[in-house]
């Protein structure tokens, strides 16, 4: 009877996680979507891209698409909540002024 031995692999270390690049891009992913309207998930998007840029390297396109996504949205949200605040204040300059006594005549 023989015996062969097992061959030996050499060791590999642990992957690294991807976590925090993965949830960057779906972070980023959802606010151009339109959950840019909460800037939170931006905002997220963008914390957690920066941190997987810096302690992820392995996953750094992940990390790279997920901060570009992000602070794409963050800047839609922004130009959204300029624009809503901008027509409020429109609508209410335009209509706030204006009074029905003054369009009035008496005779």
């Amino acid at each position: 009877m023989s015996y062969y031995q097992y061959p030996q692999y050499p060791y590999q270390p642990p992957r690294e996680s991807t976590g925090l690049s993965v949830a960057s891009l779906v972070l980023g992913i959802l606010s151009m979507l339109g959950f840019a309207a909460i800037i939170l998930v931006p905002l997220a998007g963008v914390i957690t891209g920066h941190m997987a840029y810096r302690r992820e390297p392995q996953s750094r396109g992940l990390a790279l698409a997920g901060l570009i996504t992000s602070w794409f949205g963050l800047a839609l949200a922004i130009l959204a909540y300029a624009a809503m605040i901008w027509f409020i204040w429109f609508i209410g300059s335009e209509y706030g002024s204006y009074s029905y006594d003054e369009n009035m005549t008496y005779s």
